[in-house]
């Protein structure tokens, strides 16, 4: 019987908080800007040392926010999900980006990943 290697539904994680949502979030996010990352408590030496690694590999701006919100993720592992969920919306709004935090908002409503289309401007 398979069943003992299927894992319960609670170890399911929210789309908005997969790899490739926080990867087509970090494309999104205002590049440049320190202070979503300051608001969601990522060390300040840790912020620093992925935008010098980012520059010293002449990567994209958007690389380092990618990293960032990976790393972010990693240091809030064991967090409840609504928890982490509460307090990325809350640091996109209060750093000045409303319109993404309501699609993150939207998206964990309806259970779907981001996805870079929801951020193409008409």
């Amino acid at each position: 019987m398979e069943s003992q290697t299927e894992q319960p539904e609670e170890q399911k994680e929210a789309r908005v908080l997969t790899e490739t949502s926080l990867l087509n979030l970090g494309k999104a996010v205002k590049q440049g800007d320190m202070k979503l990352y300051m608001l969601l408590n990522i060390p300040t030496v840790e912020i620093v040392r992925q935008k010098v690694r980012n520059e010293e590999l002449k990567m994209p701006e958007y690389g380092a926010a990618q990293k960032l919100l990976l790393y972010w993720k990693k240091m809030r592992k064991g967090a409840k999900e609504n928890d982490i969920i509460r307090d990325l919306d809350n640091a996109l709004r209060e750093s000045g980006q409303e319109e993404i935090a309501d699609i993150v908002s939207d998206r964990n409503r309806i259970d779907q990943e981001i996805v870079p289309e929801l951020f193409v401007s008409a």
